[in-house]
């Protein structure tokens, strides 16, 4: 039984591959579960076994991936910390300065952001794709809500505002770092732009002068 199990698992986590390695070379539109059968040396019936359809087949490779968001931006230890902003950017570097070393997760991130129209029966992937990026945003908005409780927050933002920038300014980041095939340094181009960006969510220093240069982000 155990070993039967354990080559279900193999079988699954080989179609996995082949979908990820197809998805990503040629786009999800155009793939059919034959040629990720074949690209797995597997039999269609076999992808049916675990996989209703493309669509169940797509979520699971997504969900397997375990994307950075996940990985690093837990909110319960974010919200522990002494400074939550800090935390927060401390995070978001740590996530820089990963990414480029995390080859399943370049490739899964392109295929949700480039290769695959959201039409049809993917419609439901953009669902599930929104959920998540909805579920992360609460969690970001709960550090800038207690940044704010904390006095740590900018008066020129409020908690929803800062939340939605700082997930634009990332998103666009790793957009960019992957449309561009990785032609930019993630860390070294996202550092300056993500520290300007944090030393605005917080307050001027009494007697500063507004419009005055701001401390750095920490």
């Amino acid at each position: 039984m155990r070993k039967t199990k354990e080559c279900a698992d193999r079988t699954r986590e080989a179609i996995l591959d082949a979908a990820e390695a197809v998805f990503f070379r040629q786009g999800v539109a155009t793939t059919t579960l034959s040629q990720i059968a074949a690209a797995a040396g597997l039999t269609r019936g076999a992808i049916y076994w675990h996989f209703a359809n493309k669509l169940e087949l797509f979520k699971a490779m997504q969900d397997r991936a375990h994307l950075p968001k996940e990985r690093f931006f837990d909110a319960d230890e974010l919200l522990a910390a002494d400074d939550v902003l800090s935390a927060l950017f401390d995070a978001t570097m740590e996530v820089l300065r990963f990414a480029p070393t995390d080859e399943r997760g370049k490739r899964v991130f392109t295929i949700l952001l480039f290769r695959c129209e959201y039409i049809g029966e993917m419609q439901e992937a953009l669902a599930h794709m929104r959920a998540s990026e909805t579920d992360f945003g609460l969690r970001i908005e709960r550090v800038f809500a207690k940044a704010r409780a904390e006095g740590r927050l900018s008066e020129n933002w409020s908690v929803e505002t800062a939340s939605s920038a700082y997930c634009a300014a990332v998103h666009g980041l790793f957009a960019q770092w992957l449309k561009t095939d990785e032609g930019i340094d993630l860390l070294a181009t996202g550092r300056p732009m993500l520290s300007a960006l944090f030393a605005s969510f917080r307050p001027l220093p009494t007697g500063a002068v507004a419009g005055a240069s701001r401390p750095d982000a920490r």
